[in-house]
């Protein structure tokens, strides 16, 4: 029933599986794990969940508790990576940490939340020996009990003594050091037989004639063999820092205008009644480890946007987004681990204000004099890649082809636009019309001198 379930859920939760799936349709690397999954012992249903996950590349949600259902639903009896060690009775001992959950492969790193549980397997063989140890005419060995103890550590910290170990962190590490260790006891009973020499015959008078010999027990001795082994296993916190600000800019007709930013997601989902818009910015495959098919997520980079009824505009994890119908809003932040949702505030609350400059045209480096109204307003202005924040008035010096002046306030904003010419240019006309007055004077001059000669 239980691995009923298990299909079940990775039925509804994954995707549609095909059946009897055909990997020749399949090159390279994708052929090779695909035959791989065809010729082990898991059941058709089983092997065609795997397979499928080579086709379904755009995933963008992590779905953990799949993955958790099927590595707790594996049985484990050999090393998975074939070590082992012995000790006396103790035979073909070995321990694995198979899986952190939850967890994400990102750019060849490990990342953890700050709580999940830690899946550790091992096995071990008792094997009592059989020959005469030295001294002995016979030796019977009985077992006696066994047992193994398994402690489990979080960056030195004991965090449980299960196969599966929970645990929360509750301060800021940069690393994660996992480690289980398996200390096994092996106690047995070992039998000691001598050799006794007897009289086997006597005289009439008491005396012996023969001697013989016999293999007699002689004592009982406990004995205990013991193997400890641990391994390890680093990871990285991923510390989750969802955050966002979402405010109207805008009411005109029946349109609204907003803006959204928000940081540090891997999907976002801005809905309305009537439209939503969402980006994702990974998607998350299935990463195998052979032979048992221990399944991690690996999340990999790849941008897949999708709207509807709404016109949006994004850069740099800010939004401007315009729709008709704004009921219902909701804003929901997703990362690796983690996920928020977040109610929309749609108060309206516009300020007016405005700018004016004392001229309208400037030669290059004059002062640009610009008035703020109302006058306790402070506004952040720009202007040629200045920028600076001002009540009631400030100065820029005026930049040959920039033309416009910004003010923001609230996130509105109003332009003022000017002039700015060379000023060279003006003098060669200045220059230009002066000398054409002194030739036109000189001429004149010459002129009445040459009426007065004749």
């Amino acid at each position: 029933m239980k691995k009923q379930i298990l299909i079940y859920l990775a039925l509804a939760l994954l995707l549609p599986l095909a059946t009897a799936f055909d990997c020749s349709s399949l090159g390279g690397g994708d052929f090779s794990l695909c035959d791989q999954i065809q010729n082990t012992n898991l059941s058709s249903y089983e092997k065609d969940l795997l397979i499928s996950d080579i086709f379904n590349k755009n995933k963008t949600s992590p779905n953990f508790d799949f993955i958790y259902s099927w590595n707790t639903n594996l049985n484990i009896l050999n090393s998975p990576d074939g070590i082992t060690s012995s000790s006396g009775t103790i035979n073909t001992a070995w321990i694995k940490i198979t899986a952190l959950m939850p967890s994400i492969i990102e750019n060849n790193t490990l990342y953890a939340s700050d709580n999940g549980k830690l899946l550790t397997a091992y096995n071990y063989n008792i094997n009592l020996s059989s020959g005469i140890e030295s001294g002995d005419c016979k030796t019977n060995y009985y077992a006696n009990s066994n047992s193994a103890v398994l402690n489990v550590y979080l960056n030195d910290q004991f965090i449980g003594n299960e196969k599966i170990s929970a645990f929360l962190i509750n301060y800021n590490p940069e690393n994660l050091n996992f480690i289980s260790r398996l200390t096994i006891q092996s106690n047995f009973n070992v039998e000691h037989y001598k050799t006794l020499r007897y009289c086997c015959k006597y005289s009439s008078g008491g005396s012996c004639l023969k001697h013989c010999n016999k293999c007699a027990y002689s004592s009982t001795e406990s004995r205990t063999d013991s193997l400890t082994l641990e391994d390890s296993l680093n990871a990285k916190l991923y510390k989750s820092q969802l955050n966002s600000s979402f405010r109207i800019i805008n009411k005109y007709y029946n349109l609204t205008q907003g803006e959204l930013n928000a940081t540090n997601f891997t999907k976002l989902l801005l809905s309305f009644n009537n439209s939503f818009y969402q980006t994702s910015k990974y998607t998350y495959s299935l990463n195998y480890t052979l032979p048992y098919y221990i399944l991690t997520l690996r999340a990999d980079p790849i941008e897949i946007t999708t709207s509807n009824n709404i016109h949006l505009t994004g850069e740099n994890n800010r939004f401007l987004f315009t729709i008709q119908d704004f009921s219902n809003c909701k804003i929901q932040l997703f990362d690796h681990f983690n996920s928020i949702t977040q109610n929309c505030d749609m108060s309206f609350n516009k300020t007016d204000f405005s700018i004016k400059t004392d001229r309208i045209s400037y030669f290059e480096n004059d002062t640009i004099k610009v008035y703020i109204f109302p006058e306790d307003l402070i506004v952040s202005l720009s202007y040629a890649n200045q920028s600076k924040t001002a009540k009631n008035y400030t100065e820029f010096k005026a930049v040959l082809y920039e033309n416009k002046i910004s003010a923001k306030l609230n996130g509105f904003e109003e332009k003022w636009l000017i002039n700015v010419k060379k000023k060279e240019n003006t003098d060669i006309l200045h220059g230009f019309i002066v000398l054409s007055f002194l030739v036109y004077f000189f001429y004149r001059i010459v002129k009445v001198y040459s009426k007065r000669r004749i």
